[in-house]
């Protein structure tokens, strides 16, 4: 699992000063994952819902 967590810091998913990476499961047993990026003006998150839906939401505001 260790090791599975490190790659996370080698493949440049955080990358600079205030990026911000957080995962959880919710209460209803969602599993959320969420990316800020570039002084968060790119996020991105993904959920997965007990019933095997995902959805992934990508925001980018211009400079």
């Amino acid at each position: 699992m260790a090791k599975n967590l490190l790659s996370i810091f080698n493949n440049s998913i955080l990358n600079e000063p205030g990026d911000e990476m957080s995962a959880q499961i919710t209460r209803s047993n969602r599993q959320v994952m969420k990316v800020s990026k570039n002084n968060g003006k790119n996020k991105y998150s993904v959920t997965r819902y007990p019933n095997g839906t995902t959805v992934e939401t990508k925001t980018i505001k211009p400079n």
